[in-house]
């Protein structure tokens, strides 16, 4: 039997943001029983496009799989709910899960301080 690892992920939204999240963490809890959010955040959209401001949320589970399993799932769930390949160029973000931290690896550092993720991970750390 493979070994459990503790993995953190923030899931992002600004268009129809509640019912994107919804769908998203009822997908989630299927697959991660023991899964944890924190309290979704409001925070103003960063980077080079002028978008929509987002709503956060911050999670935390343990699982068996490895990244880019979950990664796929996590694309999986995004498509679902409206994700598109033009979607980052537009600035509508149906859906967004990024794997932040798999174990003891921190796979997205840039990300780690930008103030939305940060603002998130405070709800669950």
């Amino acid at each position: 039997m493979n070994k459990k690892v503790e993995c953190i992920i923030c899931l992002g939204s600004n268009h129809q943001a509640t019912a994107n999240l919804t769908k998203a963490i009822a997908r989630l809890k299927l697959l991660f029983p023991d899964i944890t959010f924190g309290t979704p955040v409001k925070t103003p959209a960063e980077g080079p496009i002028t978008a929509l401001d987002y709503t956060n949320q911050a999670a935390r589970f343990t699982t068996t799989l490895p990244p880019d399993d979950l990664k796929n799932y996590f694309k999986e769930i995004e498509h679902k709910c409206g994700r598109t390949q033009q979607s980052k160029s537009t600035g509508i973000i149906p859906l967004d899960i990024d794997l932040l931290i798999y174990g003891k690896t921190v796979l997205k550092p840039q990300d780690m301080e930008t103030t939305y993720v940060s603002q998130a991970l405070s709800t669950i750390l």
